[in-house]
């Protein structure tokens, strides 16, 4: 089972405001589907650049990066693109199995190990 993405909501610029593109830390809402099924599941990042970042960090010493995609400069169009491609090569048994790697986007070792292959 392969993931398919259905759309991309930029939360915080539905409003219309301009976006310093080099400052910028903007909520990012993906619409991700079965390719082969109806139905869709909300998955939610925070899009942030480096400057951005350190003004973060200035208020909050501590951030978990897991829902978190850095970039040198917001460019929408760019950052969707990307995570629909990446998020179209992302295959499962189930659904479940396949939400979980569209939820950490990422590859991780330990969580994407087959055990039963070795792999």
């Amino acid at each position: 089972m392969r993931a398919r993405v259905s759309g991309f909501r930029w939360v915080d610029l539905e409003d219309g405001r301009t976006v310093d593109r080099t400052h910028a830390c903007e909520l990012l809402e993906m619409y991700v589907g079965a390719q082969d099924g109806p139905g869709e599941d909300v998955f939610s990042l925070t899009v942030c650049t480096p400057s951005a970042l350190a003004e973060q960090l200035d208020h909050h010493p501590f951030l978990i990066g897991r829902h978190w995609l850095f970039v040198r400069e917001l460019r929408p169009d760019r950052v969707t693109a990307w995570l629909a491609d990446r998020i179209a090569v992302l295959d499962a048994p189930t659904w479940s199995e396949l939400a979980e790697k569209v939820g950490r986007i990422g590859h991780w070792e330990f969580e994407d190990y087959d055990h039963s292959t070795g792999t």
